[in-house]
């Protein structure tokens, strides 16, 4: 018996080390995953872009830039230009902070979206059953407003109802109750006339749904998600980012533009020009702009953030795009008909920052720039690329290639 034992342990110990051999040797190599090639016509067009870039910081007296293009679901470009500071050697890099000013009101209609797929509010929630304490002039018209009037800029309250008061500090507490006291210039809903203070009592009203700070929300749903790494929303953050373009301003006696400090403004009101990031997070930004990032947002969502709600009637947004006369707001974005191409963007100003953004959803094709003083020059350049694409469709951006 013991011998019967002795044998069938040494089939079993054979047999387990010809299936363990089986196992290892008859496992199927694995697949390489597919690469992607940049087309050369791309390349071509790209290096030109860089170079005519660079060429236009330096004419135009910008100390320093940085951009970001994606395409198909990939940034293609992604680089710092110039310098940080006036003067000095640190050289802009893609991970180098700046401000964004106004382009920041788009991160407020997008987490909007976030909070309201989680069931929390929708488009035509009313403000004042959320906050009991917010009131217009007329309250009737009060009743009325919804979240979407305020992110489409389209309450009633006149342009710039009280951003003397966040450009003084005031918190949103002591800011919001004060809009009764303006005179209404039009229904809800009838009229875009731009908010800050306005807008930015989104930021109460999601902080009144969720139980969470402003802040937190969107690091929670939005910064942490998408992997922007170098996004914030406060003064300390870009302070002491270790990486930060500073500011700079004109200044006659100098004759040209002269480094200054970071100013406190709009931290009170993030959702208006409070929030801070680098090219490398305003590439992952685009991308989920474009509907590559499911997980954080719909498609579906997206395009109700993108649909018109208000007609600008000013040339001031379309005057660098040949043949467009007018533009549209949705929520917390601009929206313009490029000869059948639809283009969203936004731009920012705050202080001695400048920013664009600009993307074509149904192309997946977008680009921002981040400037570290105020001038136009983003607005020039950005009409070309998507012209470039919108002009020779055909154009392979990437190549796909088995190895």
């Amino acid at each position: 018996m013991t011998r019967i034992l002795s044998f069938v342990a040494v089939l079993l110990i054979l047999s387990g080390s010809y299936l363990s051999c089986t196992d290892i040797h008859s496992e199927p190599s694995k697949v390489k995953e597919k690469e992607w090639v940049m087309d050369d016509s791309l390349k071509l067009f790209l290096s030109e872009f860089e170079e005519d870039f660079m060429q236009g910081l330096i004419n135009k007296r910008i100390p320093g830039g940085a951009v970001v293009i994606v395409k198909d679901g990939r940034v293609i470009l992604q680089k710092g230009f110039g310098v940080k500071e006036k003067g000095k050697p640190d050289v802009v890099d893609e991970n180098t902070v700046f401000r964004l000013g106004s382009v920041s009101k788009g991160f407020a209609s997008v987490l909007a979206g976030v909070v309201k797929e989680e069931g929390s509010l929708d488009w035509n929630t009313p403000v004042q059953k959320v906050l009991p304490d917010f009131a217009l002039n007329d309250p009737a018209q009060t009743k009325r407003i919804e979240v979407g009037h305020l992110l489409s800029h389209t309450t009633g309250l006149p342009r710039h109802a009280f951003t003397n008061l966040v450009e003084d500090g005031l918190s949103l507490d002591r800011i919001i109750p004060r809009l009764q006291e303006v005179p209404l210039i039009a229904k809800e809903g009838e009229q875009l006339a731009y908010q800050n203070a306005a807008y930015s009592t989104i930021e109460k009203v999601l902080e009144a749904q969720t139980g969470m700070d402003f802040n937190k929300l969107l690091h929670d749903k939005l910064f942490e998600p998408l992997e922007m790494d170098q996004a914030s929303a406060s003064y300390d953050s870009i302070r002491y980012s270790g990486n930060t373009a500073l500011p700079h301003i004109y200044h006659s006696r100098a004759k040209g533009r002269v480094p200054v400090s970071i100013s406190k403004k709009y931290y009170n009101a993030v959702s208006s020009g409070g929030i801070n990031a680098s090219a490398s997070d305003m590439g992952n930004w685009l991308l989920m702009l474009t509907g590559h990032y499911p997980e954080v947002i719909s498609k579906k969502t997206l395009e109700e953030i993108f649909e018109p709600r208000a007609r600008i009637n000013n040339k001031r947004f379309s005057r660098h795009w040949e043949g467009v006369n007018t533009s549209q707001y949705g929520m917390g974005w601009r929206i313009l008909d490029n000869h059948g191409q639809r283009v969203v963007y936004h731009g920012g100003y705050v202080n001695g920052y400048r920013s664009e953004i600009a993307f074509a959803p149904d192309d997946d094709l977008g680009i921002c720039v981040l400037i570290n003083t105020n001038s136009g020059y983003p607005l020039e350049v950005i009409p070309g690329l998507f012209n470039h694409f919108k002009n020779d469709p055909e154009s392979s951006t990437l190549i796909e290639e088995q190895n």
